[in-house]
């Protein structure tokens, strides 16, 4: 009987567990926490609950992306609640309109933190945006030109870009990412799907969000940074911040910086000045006011196609942008919040060119290709009177850049937002209600239009495995009436910690994005050209499925997505018979298909890689000029590379830091003043690192275009040689 009841007691391990689940604070669940034991390990599913078999009781240790690691001791029923980590770079907020952990939103999306910001001394966006997969950057020239970004094939107004939830997109979509610079953000998302759904139109390929940095409430002493550079091209730039708080009621942060550069040839000079201020305010524990500000002044030359051989010598653009955010967010209770949103937008550009330039005398030698599709390369530029070689032909071109009127663009957003948030254990509901009225000056004339929306997300896990998220919002606009955007997304848990896997999620999702007309497009009033009141927004149709999996305790992360995206109801300008003005119509159309695989490591001694690498097929399947050799049926799309990546490697010890990367992009459709319709790829490598000198000073270096590479992002249009700058940065 002894002898029965020492077994009885022996086995009891054997079918013992803990069962428990892993929440933060709000009381929501953590999906994919560690929880290790004894030799023993489990994940969290999506709905925060996890199983150690054979154990009634141990110390664990539990630990989750984002979240502070924490031992404590457990038995069934267990209940750990983990600690915000600060800023979390494997958490979003664009992707849903609230915290969500990558794996639950269901699309491709990276996050860009702080940390990576300083190591490579505060870009401009346009920069760090180069390293996103599936975006392509085009930039007409150097610093300070025309900068637009193409998320997965999509038109350059299909990528909503906010910056603490305020738009910053001209009504349309079209925007200028070249002012926009990095030292006042503390992070940077990017959604590389339609997010209409949760952000209207605009949002028809994908969203791009800065947030501003925040200071400390619990700081009452100032912390500040200067920092001052020169290099290449006479180029200086300063930058300061302070912030900090009061009373644990008050944080503030003050950024300020000025770039100016030379630039490398004739009027190729640019200048940037700009602020930003982010104050908040506490008026409990559960409701606080925040008011944000961004602002920007900048001049700029510009000297035309410069690789041709073209210059405009007295051609500027002066550009002066502010955005302004008013903030409430309040909690009521643990699961309900609720946050109220006033922003104001508004953007004046005035480009002057008041005398001719030329005529220039220019040739270029070009060879035709027939298949798969007609296409044309450009061998070389070449004197006039040059005698072709057998297989290119000889093209001439006599350019005069005639002076213009001066062209003044106005616009401005006013947009009122009331968004409610409920939490649950294992999911949360997101609604609201936004007003957006969107204005200008178009042909000398005031315009407006007003837009009206209801919106609704929903996340649920359903078990510990699966988790579910889709949405729609329904948009009312004066001009083009109702539309509704839908969107959906699945996310699967398919295996834990096994051996050296950590994790492997499946995810798929579908939705529809719109892109509303510009105000020229609705309302320009013209001799030559009118808008159409009558154009409908342009619908994009994305589908995806991504596999994610995670290695050695998530020290190295891998992910591959498909996706396939269909565009309608594109708006290109006519040309009617006379008498008729011409005007804008909703004519064309095109598809874009891709694999994107990513890949991230963080290995010992502080050294991590990273990399992307992108091929897109992209056709336009109806064009307004059917044969055109540019945008004709059949052609792919302009300046969306079939081939594209990034890699990283930094090295980062406790007293120096070092990153070396370089950007790759194949070759692309394009064209320019010959006739030519092909881009050839090129690889742009930099350099960054500096000291770490006590705890105030860091000297650093940076080194741009490494290898002195000569290319053109867009044809004709030289990109940037070789740059060398070096600075110091003082902090307190």
């Amino acid at each position: 009987m002894y002898r029965l009841a020492s077994l009885f007691l022996a086995a009891i391990p054997l079918w013992a567990s803990i069962e428990g689940e892993v929440l933060d604070p709000s009381g929501r669940a953590i999906p994919g926490a560690r929880i290790h034991c004894q030799g023993r390990a489990a994940l969290s599913g999506f709905d925060g609950r996890f199983v150690l078999p054979g154990i009634d009781r141990c110390r664990a240790e539990v630990t989750a992306e984002g979240f502070l690691p924490q031992t404590v001791e457990v038995a069934t029923p267990a209940r750990v609640e983990l600690a915000v980590a600060g800023p979390r770079e494997r958490v979003v907020v664009s992707a849903t309109r609230h915290e969500t952990g990558l794996e639950q939103a269901g699309v491709a999306a990276s996050v860009i933190g702080r940390a990576e910001l300083e190591r490579r001394g505060y870009p401009p966006l346009s920069e760090m945006l180069r390293e996103a997969p599936g975006l392509a950057v085009a930039r007409y020239g150097r610093a300070g030109s025309l900068t637009q970004v193409f998320t997965r094939g999509a038109q350059r107004t299909g990528t909503l870009v906010l910056i603490d939830g305020v738009p910053l997109n001209d009504p349309g979509g079209e925007l200028n990412l070249a002012p926009f610079e990095t030292t006042a953000i503390e992070r940077i998302e990017v959604v590389r799907a339609p997010e209409s759904a949760l952000f209207g139109a605009e949002a028809a390929s994908g969203v791009i969000q800065l947030f501003t940095r925040r200071g400390d409430a619990e700081h009452r002493l100032p912390r500040g940074a200067l920092a001052y550079e020169r290099g290449s091209f006479s180029t200086d730039r300063w930058t300061a911040n302070l912030s900090g708080g009061s009373g644990g009621r008050v944080d503030y942060s003050l950024t300020t910086e000025q770039f100016h550069t030379v630039g490398e040839y004739p009027n190729d000079a640019y200048r940037n000045t700009s602020g930003a201020a982010n104050l908040g305010f506490r008026l409990s524990s559960t409701t606080q006011v925040r008011a944000i500000y961004h602002g920007a002044d900048s001049w700029l030359g510009v000297p035309n196609q410069v690789g041709y051989g073209i210059y405009d010598l007295d051609a500027s653009q002066a550009s002066r942008n502010a955005t302004l955010s008013l903030r409430l967010d309040d909690r009521r209770g643990a699961n309900y919040a609720q946050r109220v949103l006033f922003g104001y937008r508004r953007l004046r550009d005035l480009y002057v060119d008041s005398r001719a330039d030329g005529p220039y005398q220019v040739a270029a030698l070009l060879r035709d290709v027939a298949t798969p599709v007609r296409r044309v390369y450009l061998e070389r530029l070449v004197d006039p009177k040059a005698t072709p070689p057998p297989g290119t032909r000889l093209v001439t071109r006599s350019v005069l850049l005639w002076a213009s009127d001066p062209y003044l663009q106005l616009t401005s957003r006013q947009n009122f937002e009331y968004q409610g948030t409920l939490a649950r254990r294992a999911g949360a509901s997101v609604f609201g209600y936004e007003f957006e009225r969107q204005g200008g000056e178009i042909t000398g004339s005031e315009v407006a239009r007003d837009n009206h929306a209801l919106f609704l997300h929903q996340q649920q896990a359903v078990g510990s495995r699966v988790y579910l998220s889709g949405g729609l919002r329904l948009e009312r606009n004066s001009v083009f009436h109702s539309k509704l955007t839908p969107r959906g997304a699945a996310s699967f848990l398919l295996a834990g910690e096994h051996g050296p896997l950590s994790a492997t999620y499946l995810r798929a999702s579908a939705a529809r994005g719109i892109t509303e007309p510009t105000l020229v497009q609705n309302f320009a009033r013209d001799p030559y050209y009118v808008g159409n009141p009558a154009l409908r927004p342009e619908k994009t149709a994305s589908y995806e499925a991504g596999l994610v999996q995670e290695w050695f305790h998530r020290r190295l992360r891998t992910e591959a997505s498909l996706f396939a995206s269909s565009f309608q109801d594109l708006i290109v300008f006519v040309f009617l018979p006379y008498p008729q003005p011409s005007t804008w119509q909703n004519v064309e159309a095109s598809r874009a298909r891709g694999l994107e695989l990513t890949g991230e490591a963080r290995l010992p001694r502080q050294l991590s890689l990273g990399g992307h690498y992108t091929r897109m097929w992209t056709r336009i399947t109806r064009s307004s000029s059917p044969n055109s050799l540019f945008t004709g049926e059949g052609q792919e799309l302009a300046r969306r590379p079939g081939n594209s990546g990034a890699v990283t490697v930094s090295l980062s010890p406790r007293r120096w830091w070092l990153q070396a990367g370089a950007v790759m992009v194949g070759e692309r459709q394009d064209t320019d003043l010959f006739g030519v319709t092909r881009n050839p790829g090129y690889q742009q490598v930099y350099l960054s690192g500096g000291l770490r000198l006590g705890r105030h000073w860091r000297p650093y270096l940076r080194v741009g275009n490494l290898l002195n590479r000569r290319y053109y992002e867009v044809l004709g249009y030289s990109a940037q040689s070789r740059s060398i700058t070096g600075g110091a940065r003082l902090e307190w």
